[in-house]
Protein backbone atom coordinates (compact mmCIF):
# COMPACT_ATOMS: atom_id res chain seq x y z
CA UNK A 1 0.00 0.00 0.00
CA UNK A 2 1.26 3.31 -0.79
CA UNK A 3 1.72 5.66 2.17
CA UNK A 4 0.64 8.93 2.90
CA UNK A 5 2.88 11.67 3.58
CA UNK A 6 2.81 11.92 6.95
CA UNK A 7 4.95 13.13 8.92
CA UNK A 8 6.25 11.71 12.58
CA UNK A 9 4.28 15.26 14.00
CA UNK A 10 1.24 14.96 11.50
CA UNK A 11 1.22 11.68 12.69
CA UNK A 12 0.78 12.84 16.29
CA UNK A 13 -1.86 15.31 15.99
CA UNK A 14 -3.99 13.69 13.86
CA UNK A 15 -4.53 10.84 15.97
CA UNK A 16 -7.93 10.36 17.72
CA UNK A 17 -9.67 7.93 19.56
CA UNK A 18 -12.01 6.35 17.13
CA UNK A 19 -15.16 5.42 18.01
CA UNK A 20 -17.08 4.36 14.33
CA UNK A 21 -15.48 2.27 11.98
CA UNK A 22 -16.44 1.42 8.39
CA UNK A 23 -17.34 -2.20 7.44
CA UNK A 24 -14.50 -2.26 5.29
CA UNK A 25 -11.33 -5.15 5.89
CA UNK A 26 -7.80 -4.50 6.38
CA UNK A 27 -5.42 -6.56 4.40
CA UNK A 28 -3.79 -9.03 6.05
CA UNK A 29 -0.43 -7.77 5.41
CA UNK A 30 -0.84 -4.87 6.14
CA UNK A 31 -1.67 -5.18 9.65
CA UNK A 32 1.47 -7.89 9.88
CA UNK A 33 3.19 -4.61 8.45
CA UNK A 34 2.22 -2.24 11.43
CA UNK A 35 3.04 -4.66 14.24
CA UNK A 36 6.18 -5.83 12.88
CA UNK A 37 7.04 -2.31 12.25
CA UNK A 38 5.89 -1.59 15.81
CA UNK A 39 8.12 -4.17 17.54
CA UNK A 40 11.07 -1.27 16.97
CA UNK A 41 9.36 0.23 20.41
CA UNK A 42 12.22 0.78 23.00
CA UNK A 43 11.84 -1.67 25.94
CA UNK A 44 15.06 -1.33 29.40
CA UNK A 45 17.38 -3.67 28.72
CA UNK A 46 15.57 -4.91 25.61
CA UNK A 47 13.19 -7.10 27.46
CA UNK A 48 10.47 -6.38 25.31
CA UNK A 49 7.52 -7.53 28.02
CA UNK A 50 4.75 -7.20 25.37
CA UNK A 51 2.06 -9.43 24.18
CA UNK A 52 -0.21 -9.07 21.09
CA UNK A 53 -3.45 -10.86 20.30
CA UNK A 54 -5.33 -10.13 16.91
CA UNK A 55 -9.22 -10.82 16.20
CA UNK A 56 -10.84 -10.90 13.36
CA UNK A 57 -14.01 -11.88 11.58
CA UNK A 58 -15.19 -14.89 14.07
CA UNK A 59 -12.91 -15.20 16.82
CA UNK A 60 -13.47 -11.34 17.38
CA UNK A 61 -17.24 -11.74 16.48
CA UNK A 62 -16.51 -14.61 19.39
CA UNK A 63 -14.61 -12.52 22.00
CA UNK A 64 -17.04 -9.89 21.51
CA UNK A 65 -20.53 -11.94 22.33
CA UNK A 66 -18.65 -12.93 25.59
CA UNK A 67 -17.39 -9.70 26.51
CA UNK A 68 -21.07 -8.19 26.04
CA UNK A 69 -22.25 -11.66 27.91
CA UNK A 70 -19.86 -10.83 31.01
CA UNK A 71 -21.11 -7.48 31.21
CA UNK A 72 -24.73 -8.19 30.74
CA UNK A 73 -24.52 -10.68 33.62
CA UNK A 74 -23.39 -8.07 35.97
CA UNK A 75 -20.38 -10.61 36.99
CA UNK A 76 -17.28 -9.23 38.79
CA UNK A 77 -13.94 -10.38 39.19
CA UNK A 78 -10.69 -9.19 40.73
CA UNK A 79 -9.16 -5.75 38.78
CA UNK A 80 -5.18 -6.63 37.85
CA UNK A 81 -4.97 -2.96 38.26
CA UNK A 82 -6.97 0.11 38.75
CA UNK A 83 -7.28 1.81 35.32
CA UNK A 84 -7.95 5.24 37.08
CA UNK A 85 -6.75 6.59 40.20
CA UNK A 86 -9.74 6.70 42.89
CA UNK A 87 -12.39 9.98 42.64
CA UNK A 88 -11.52 11.37 45.81
CA UNK A 89 -7.70 11.24 45.22
CA UNK A 90 -7.95 14.02 42.52
CA UNK A 91 -10.76 16.17 41.89
CA UNK A 92 -8.04 17.09 38.67
CA UNK A 93 -8.62 13.77 36.84
CA UNK A 94 -12.77 13.58 37.71
CA UNK A 95 -12.89 16.88 36.00
CA UNK A 96 -11.16 15.26 32.67
CA UNK A 97 -12.83 12.62 32.37
CA UNK A 98 -16.27 14.23 32.89
CA UNK A 99 -15.92 16.62 30.43
CA UNK A 100 -14.24 14.37 28.17
CA UNK A 101 -17.54 12.00 28.84
CA UNK A 102 -20.26 14.79 28.27
CA UNK A 103 -18.34 15.95 24.85
CA UNK A 104 -18.50 12.17 23.79
CA UNK A 105 -22.13 11.79 25.03
CA UNK A 106 -23.38 15.59 23.40
CA UNK A 107 -21.98 14.13 20.18
CA UNK A 108 -24.01 10.89 20.22
CA UNK A 109 -26.73 12.60 20.58
CA UNK A 110 -27.04 10.79 24.17
CA UNK A 111 -28.85 13.14 27.38
CA UNK A 112 -26.80 12.47 30.55
CA UNK A 113 -30.32 11.18 31.72
CA UNK A 114 -30.54 8.14 29.52
CA UNK A 115 -28.83 5.30 31.51
CA UNK A 116 -30.10 2.98 28.56
CA UNK A 117 -28.46 4.92 25.81
CA UNK A 118 -25.22 5.57 28.15
CA UNK A 119 -25.35 1.83 28.58
CA UNK A 120 -25.19 0.59 24.86
CA UNK A 121 -22.70 3.37 24.08
CA UNK A 122 -20.17 1.92 26.88
CA UNK A 123 -21.01 -1.90 25.59
CA UNK A 124 -19.32 -0.74 22.33
CA UNK A 125 -16.07 -0.99 23.63
CA UNK A 126 -16.48 -4.91 23.71
CA UNK A 127 -17.42 -4.44 19.99
CA UNK A 128 -14.42 -2.80 19.17
CA UNK A 129 -16.71 0.06 17.76
CA UNK A 130 -17.59 -1.89 14.38
CA UNK A 131 -13.68 -1.92 14.13
CA UNK A 132 -13.07 -5.00 11.35
CA UNK A 133 -10.16 -6.23 13.58
CA UNK A 134 -9.18 -5.73 17.27
CA UNK A 135 -6.07 -6.08 18.82
CA UNK A 136 -5.62 -7.18 22.81
CA UNK A 137 -2.35 -6.09 24.04
CA UNK A 138 -0.88 -8.08 27.51
CA UNK A 139 1.92 -7.67 29.56
CA UNK A 140 4.24 -10.66 30.43
CA UNK A 141 3.47 -11.03 34.50
CA UNK A 142 6.88 -11.26 35.25
CA UNK A 143 7.83 -7.11 34.91
CA UNK A 144 6.61 -4.71 37.54
CA UNK A 145 5.41 -1.05 36.65
CA UNK A 146 8.40 -0.12 34.72
CA UNK A 147 7.99 -2.90 32.20
CA UNK A 148 4.16 -1.82 31.67
CA UNK A 149 5.46 1.66 30.34
CA UNK A 150 7.87 0.08 27.67
CA UNK A 151 4.58 -1.52 26.50
CA UNK A 152 3.17 1.75 26.03
CA UNK A 153 5.86 2.44 23.62
CA UNK A 154 4.37 -0.33 21.49
CA UNK A 155 0.93 0.67 21.94
CA UNK A 156 1.82 4.21 20.79
CA UNK A 157 4.01 2.66 17.78
CA UNK A 158 1.10 0.72 16.40
CA UNK A 159 -1.12 4.10 16.38
CA UNK A 160 1.14 6.40 14.77
CA UNK A 161 1.82 3.69 11.71
CA UNK A 162 -1.96 3.10 11.54
CA UNK A 163 -1.96 6.97 11.19
CA UNK A 164 0.32 6.58 8.59
CA UNK A 165 -1.52 4.05 6.27
CA UNK A 166 -4.72 5.99 6.29
CA UNK A 167 -6.20 3.66 9.45
CA UNK A 168 -7.32 4.48 12.75
CA UNK A 169 -7.83 2.99 16.45
CA UNK A 170 -8.89 3.11 19.82
CA UNK A 171 -7.40 2.70 22.74
CA UNK A 172 -9.65 0.59 25.24
CA UNK A 173 -8.87 -0.35 28.74
CA UNK A 174 -11.97 -1.56 29.36
CA UNK A 175 -10.90 -4.80 28.26
CA UNK A 176 -9.21 -5.11 31.26
CA UNK A 177 -12.55 -5.23 32.96
CA UNK A 178 -13.62 -8.70 31.22
CA UNK A 179 -10.23 -9.98 31.44
CA UNK A 180 -11.61 -13.72 32.59
CA UNK A 181 -13.45 -13.60 29.07
CA UNK A 182 -10.70 -12.53 27.19
CA UNK A 183 -8.16 -14.85 28.65
CA UNK A 184 -10.18 -18.29 28.40
CA UNK A 185 -11.42 -17.29 24.52
CA UNK A 186 -8.27 -16.80 23.28
CA UNK A 187 -6.49 -19.02 25.49
CA UNK A 188 -4.19 -16.74 27.25
CA UNK A 189 -2.41 -18.24 30.01
CA UNK A 190 -3.39 -16.45 33.23
CA UNK A 191 -0.39 -17.12 35.12
CA UNK A 192 2.19 -15.52 32.54
CA UNK A 193 -0.05 -12.35 30.67
CA UNK A 194 -1.78 -9.60 32.48
CA UNK A 195 -4.59 -8.43 29.90
CA UNK A 196 -4.59 -4.21 29.49
CA UNK A 197 -5.95 -2.85 26.82
CA UNK A 198 -7.74 -3.32 23.32
CA UNK A 199 -6.99 -1.94 20.32
CA UNK A 200 -10.11 -1.31 17.72
CA UNK A 201 -8.28 -0.96 14.24
CA UNK A 202 -9.48 0.01 10.93
CA UNK A 203 -10.85 2.30 8.48
CA UNK A 204 -12.42 5.89 10.49
CA UNK A 205 -16.55 6.02 9.60
CA UNK A 206 -15.74 10.37 9.02
CA UNK A 207 -19.71 10.92 8.99
CA UNK A 208 -20.12 9.97 12.54
CA UNK A 209 -20.07 12.90 14.72
CA UNK A 210 -18.20 11.27 17.67
CA UNK A 211 -15.45 11.04 15.26
CA UNK A 212 -14.87 14.58 15.18
CA UNK A 213 -13.83 14.82 19.36
CA UNK A 214 -10.66 15.65 20.06
CA UNK A 215 -9.74 15.71 23.39
CA UNK A 216 -8.01 18.77 25.02
CA UNK A 217 -4.10 18.63 26.34
CA UNK A 218 -2.98 20.74 29.10
CA UNK A 219 -0.54 23.54 28.41
CA UNK A 220 3.05 22.66 28.41
CA UNK A 221 3.62 25.15 31.26
CA UNK A 222 1.40 23.89 33.33
CA UNK A 223 3.42 20.04 32.93
CA UNK A 224 6.76 20.70 32.04
CA UNK A 225 9.38 21.89 34.20
CA UNK A 226 12.77 23.76 32.40
CA UNK A 227 15.70 23.79 35.47
CA UNK A 228 17.47 25.52 32.92
CA UNK A 229 17.19 28.73 30.73
CA UNK A 230 18.56 28.05 27.43
CA UNK A 231 20.18 30.34 25.26
CA UNK A 232 18.66 31.84 22.21
CA UNK A 233 19.64 30.16 19.28
CA UNK A 234 22.46 32.63 17.30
Amino acid sequence: MALSRLSVTDAVTKRISTRAFLDKQVPQAEIEEILRLALRAPSGGNTQPWHIHVVSDRTKDKLCDAAVAYVASGKTHKEEFPIYPPKEASAEYMDRRRKLGHQMFDLMGIKRSDKVARTEAMLRNFKFFGAPVGLIVAVDRIVASNGWGHVGHLVQNICLLAEERGLATCLQEAWSQVAPVVHTTLGIPVEKQVVWCGISLGYADVSDPVNTLRSEREALEDVCTFHDKFKASL
